[in-house]
């Protein structure tokens, strides 16, 4: 193996890990992302005396394999497990959303409905066919197999609040992918959930990984967005080393791809992974038709979170499903009903939302979306009002949620592209699988391999 130069755009968990693992077997490599810290994703923030809170709600599942076995590695005990509640939020109440007898108890379906609802759930969670699944629709197929009561006050809300216009087209096996993969539905593990959380937030093994890095000789350049790569025309092959080129210090401040390149920050490279979304794949170098055709085939849902700061608990459930057309935000999230809120100053809740790219929500500032959202938090918790609320931010991610489509499988983009020593990994090619911190892990160390079999 002749070691590569290879430049990773993006450092959030996929380009991390792929930039150990290459270093590790001596390729020589340099991240680059145009946020000044790594994580992507994963990020998090100081919320006061060193103490990290992420910018998007995380937790590991006890299947999530790859990620705990890097912070075995490289944060031994560090990862923590915890009693997760879960519930639905329907008809002006939570109702708890964990065991069987939960279902049993679902009061908003009658009793035939809840006992149909268990049975296409246990159906579904046996299946093993998920190529099959692929090519039916969720909607389509919960509608016969739990009903239209059950589809009405469960299923359609949750999925419309996730996908919008876009549920109908939704595979089953994405959905299957959501219980099967993810959580016990028999035994004891069917009566309650350990997530787990790594001490010092997600942030905290992004950072390791990064060191790692640093150790083996590769380079992390932070506040370094790559505007495009191009072929070096000093190259009279025509064919590789790149040519990356980048924007200054700062340009994360404005929209992506709107800065201007600095001649003298270019960089070259033998071999380039893009980490990035699709759309930003896309603009970042120039492509056979076809192959920017399938690009622009995925589309993504935004998410919209706002995280309060709150100087007493909301409520003693973790995670809220919306199951409520009149309620303007997907879930509830409060980190402190899964982490000992004695870990931080104040209890934190997100309030979360996905939606289309153009959404009006998505312009809406930190201000507005507080504003858009008291009445409801009200109607939930009667005793909530705004000066419960000490700080509060809010985040957008337009890549949060690839839009998965009937047959989705066939659209899955491989590592390598027409362009020999361009490579792609993003959450589009986590399926059926939903994106995550462990399979982006996951994702990293296949595209490694790769790339390194290539050389």
């Amino acid at each position: 193996m002749v070691p590569r130069q290879v430049a990773i755009v993006g450092a959030g968990v996929a380009g991390l890990v792929a930039g150990r693992e290459l270093a590790r077997r001596g390729h020589r490599v340099t991240l680059y992302d145009r946020w000044p810290d790594v994580s992507g994703q994963a990020s998090a923030f100081d919320v006061g005396n060193g103490v990290w809170i992420d910018r998007y709600y995380h937790h590991l599942f006890q299947s999530d394999s790859d990620m705990i076995a890097l912070h075995h590695e490289l944060l031994p005990g560090q990862l923590e497990w915890h009693t997760s509640s879960v519930g639905i939020w329907a008809r002006g109440r939570v109702w708890p959303f964990v065991s069987p007898l939960d279902l049993l108890n679902y009061r908003p379906l009658p009793l035939v409905d809840r006992l149909r609802l268990g049975y296409s759930v246990l159906r579904l969670t046996s299946r093993t066919d998920w190529e099959r699944m692929d090519d039916i629709g969720a909607l389509e197929w919960l509608r016969k197999a739990s009903g239209d009561r059950a589809l009405e006050s469960v299923w359609t809300p949750l999925m419309l609040g996730k996908f919008g216009a876009d549920s109908e087209r939704i595979p089953l096996a994405w959905l299957w992918s959501k219980f099967r993969l993810r959580r016990k539905l028999r035994g004891s593990g069917a009566t309650k959930e350990q997530l787990g959380y790594p001490r010092g937030s997600f942030r905290a093994i992004c950072q390791a990984i990064a060191a790692e890095i640093r150790k083996l000789g590769g380079e992390i350049i932070v506040d370094r967005e790559v505007l495009r790569v191009t072929e070096d025309g000093s190259n009279e092959r025509g064919e590789g080393p790149y040519l990356l080129r980048c924007a200054g210090p700062g340009a994360f401040r404005q929209r992506a791809g709107e800065a201007a390149a600095e001649p003298a920050l270019e960089a070259r490279a033998d071999a380039v992974l893009f980490t990035t979304p699709t759309f930003v794949t896309r603009r970042l170098a120039e492509w056979p038709a076809d192959y920017a055709r399938r690009l622009d085939d995925w589309t993504y849902e935004t998410a919209v979170v706002l995280l309060l700061e709150l100087r007493r608990p909301f409520s003693p459930t973790y995670w809220t499903n919306i199951a409520d057309s009149q309620v303007p935000f997907l879930g509830l999230v409060e980190h402190t009903n899964l982490v000992p809120p004695e870990r931080y100053p104040a209890r934190y809740l997100y309030v979360s939302n996905y939606v289309p790219g153009g959404d009006p929500l998505a312009r809406m500032n930190t201000d507005e979306l507080l504003a858009h959202y008291l009445a409801a938090l009200g109607q939930m918790n009667p005793r909530f009002d705004r000066n419960d609320v000490l700080r509060y931010w809010s985040f957008r991610e337009e890549a949060a949620q690839p839009v998965p489509r009937i047959g989705n499988r066939h659209r899955i983009l491989p590592f390598a592209s027409p362009r020999r020593g361009l490579y792609l990994a993003n959450t589009t090619q986590i399926y059926p699988e939903d994106r995550g911190t462990n399979y982006s892990a996951r994702l990293g160390r296949e595209v490694a391999e790769h790339i390194a079999a290539d050389g």
